[in-house]
């Protein structure tokens, strides 16, 4: 086994210089959410017996897309990762995935996040800001972020993608001018890097500032809109500001145009988003939902994510009668009621009351609104950002409003 340094020059073992090869596009490619690291890293995956990291790698971001942990892929990487390790470095890296697939997300970002801290390692420093970002973590993501970018020097390679995270880890905290100052000089430097772009996105969505959002994004539109792996997402933000302004026409078609590539479950999230986001000012979203729902039954994603099933339970409440919407609001009742980790603890004491509010709003929105009340203090810990869960809020407004009418519609009887 060979210690070779990466493009970030952290240290990474492997047996051939292919592996580093592949390691190095890989990241590349997911950071500028281009091709597939996937496929990049199956061959060095499979055949070098020194590399580890590509296995944990690709173990993270299934377990982040919503892998069950019993997928075989996920299971794959786990057990070559199991056989491999043996730098420590490579060990910690290998603890930290294990406490991913049990559902211990906190425990293994901090894994990450020691790691980052006392070695330069920028996939620890990475995986740690993603994972703290799946459970809604404000606090630790910024400063895990921020003690990155202070170690990072502004000519090394990989500044700017320290600088761009750091940007959103600051928009999420309330920090909107060092937020806005740093994704603007990291986007400067790569217009490729979609996260420091994303971090802009969400920065003007909180400030409610619809021409810094278009200009960020509509003269630029060319070039995020061929980043496939974080365009859908891209999209819904320029949706957002289209409901915004009230070009509900131009949101609904943002819907259509990216549905046929809506193919994974946070993808269809964005779109169940935005549907739910337009109802609720009174568009008519027509038999969109079915196509959602159809989609979402074929995913096996289910129970693992509250985010995710959050989504879904948008989907399946708009399509009641599809074959598997029962057997989805069952999946979330039941699958995690035995379980003791975060991840179990969040859906039993979160998530399952959420996805109730959202199914019997219509019918009963005083309970709705009292289940969503009940939570409301924690609902940060299904992960996602402000912007995304503001979703929660304008859906208890809608349920608040319906409350507001009973009275009129009795008197009017």
């Amino acid at each position: 086994m060979t210690a070779r340094l990466d493009t970030w020059g952290s240290v990474v073992e492997a047996h051939d210089q292919a592996s580093m090869s592949a390691w190095n596009l890989a990241w590349q490619q997911a950071l500028h959410f281009v091709d597939d690291p996937f496929v990049t890293l199956a061959s060095a995956n499979e055949s070098d017996q020194g590399f580890v990291l590509g296995s944990v790698f690709c173990g993270a971001y299934r377990v982040l897309g919503g892998a069950r942990p019993d997928d075989p892929e996920l299971r794959a990487d786990f057990a070559r990762a199991q056989a491999r390790a043996a730098s420590p470095t490579d060990r910690l890296h290998l603890q930290a995935l294990g406490h991913m697939i049990d559902g211990s997300f906190t425990t293994a970002a901090r894994c990450w996040d020691d790691l980052a801290a006392n070695h330069r390692d920028f996939a620890a420093v990475r995986f740690a800001h993603d994972v703290y970002l799946h459970v809604g973590d404000e606090a630790r993501r910024l400063r895990s972020s921020q003690r990155a970018f202070d170690s990072w020097g502004r000519n090394e390679p990989g500044w700017s993608f320290v600088a761009g995270q750091y940007s959103f880890a600051l928009e999420e905290a309330g920090f909107y001018d060092e937020a806005e100052a740093l994704g603007q000089e990291a986007l400067r430097l790569d217009p490729l890097d979609l996260w420091a772009r994303h971090a802009l996105a969400h920065l003007y969505e909180t400030l409610d500032d619809s021409d810094a959002a278009f200009s960020l994004l509509v003269d630029d539109q060319d070039v995020w809109a061929a980043q496939a792996g974080l365009a859908v997402h891209i999209w819904w933000h320029l949706a957002l500001r289209m409901i915004a302004v009230g070009r509900y026409d131009e949101a609904l078609s943002i819907h259509d145009s990216q549905q046929s590539v809506a193919s994974t479950p946070f993808r269809m999230s964005d779109l169940a988003s935005l549907l739910w986001r337009l109802e609720l000012v009174g568009v008519d979203v027509g038999d969109r939902w079915d196509t959602l729902a159809e989609r979402f039954a074929e995913r096996s994603e289910w129970h693992t994510s509250g985010f995710l099933d959050l989504h879904g339970a948008f989907i399946f409440t708009r399509c009641p009668d599809h074959p598997a919407a029962d057997r989805f609001f069952a999946g979330v009742a039941a699958e995690h009621a035995d379980g003791v980790t975060e991840n179990d603890l969040v859906f039993t004491g979160i998530v399952h009351p959420l996805v109730s509010a959202v199914r019997t709003g219509s019918t009963d929105p005083a309970s709705a609104v009292a289940m969503l009340d009940t939570v409301a203090d924690r609902t940060h810990r299904i992960g996602g950002s402000i912007a995304q869960r503001e979703i929660l809020d304008l859906t208890r407004a809608q349920y608040e409003q319906q409350l507001s009418a009973i009275p009129t519609a009795l008197e009017a009887t």
